[in-house]
């Protein structure tokens, strides 16, 4: 049976992982091809330039021991500061909201006794986020342009819930859901402190890399985040990395 439980947990990895990398590796793909080009600057752009952000997050997790993992939906809003070094290159920075997150099916099954475990950990993650790239401008046409970012998001957890529900049993009060801080010791009965729930250590680093669309002050973007940290907070041998797709718009001042 936990054979059965660790397959079916692999596939389901394996078939977030795949779509992760086939997006890293599409983005690569663009990346390459824009510098490749040869296009003109027709102007010279403000060294700095600010804009607001929002949009649509759609977070997974890379774990070691689980049935299946699944995509959450979320959301980020923030506000972004570009700052061009030459006509095609620059950095790009800013400050963000961004809601993360995973649903995972036998979270920690390793661990479960007594058959096939049922039941839905579902992480909700609300990060203060701040993204630094490294940047490509590609002007197509005097209004069109193409911007590439290469680089490192830093984000730290200020808030959200880790709920646990069983599907065809109950908690010794009856219930069967149960609900604790994601970022904190877990203890959701302080007479036994050893009833603990898996958290999350508040603070993530990892990679990202974007691409944007913009016209004339108008932007549609695509990243993708991977995090490079193991942000899991448990005594046993869990593990827990980010792994995250942002479509957003904005407009930039």
């Amino acid at each position: 049976m936990n054979d059965l439980v660790k397959k079916t947990g692999n596939a389901g990895k394996t078939g977030t992982i795949q779509s992760m990398y086939s997006l890293k590796k599409s983005l690569f793909i663009c990346l390459l091809l824009l510098v490749a080009g040869k296009g003109n600057v027709s102007a010279q752009a403000p060294k700095f330039a600010f804009g607001v952000r929002g949009g649509l997050n759609l977070s997974t997790a890379i774990v070691n021991d689980a049935a299946a993992i699944k995509i959450k939906p979320g959301y980020h809003i923030g506000g972004t500061v570009d700052y061009c070094f030459t006509q095609k290159f620059g950095l790009q920075s800013g400050l963000f909201l961004s809601e993360k997150g995973s649903k995972i099916d036998g979270f920690n099954s390793g661990d479960y006794v007594g058959g096939s475990p049922d039941y839905t950990f579902i992480f909700d993650a609300l990060y203060l986020k701040l993204p630094v790239y490294a940047t490509f401008r590609k002007n197509i046409s005097d209004n069109f342009k193409v911007n590439i970012g290469l680089g490192a998001y830093f984000a730290y957890g200020i808030g959200g819930k880790t709920k646990q529900t069983l599907h065809n049993s109950a908690f010794a009060d009856g219930n069967t859901a149960i609900e604790w801080n994601t970022f904190g010791n877990g203890v959701y009965d302080e007479s036994r402190d050893w009833l603990r729930g898996e958290t999350l250590r508040p603070f993530d680093f990892g990679a990202e890399i974007k691409v944007d669309f913009s016209y004339n002050q108008f932007i549609v973007g695509i990243g993708l985040e991977s995090g490079i940290m193991d942000i899991m907070h448990e005594e046993r041998d869990l593990h827990y990395r980010n792994e995250n797709i942002s479509i957003s718009v904005g407009y930039q001042f």
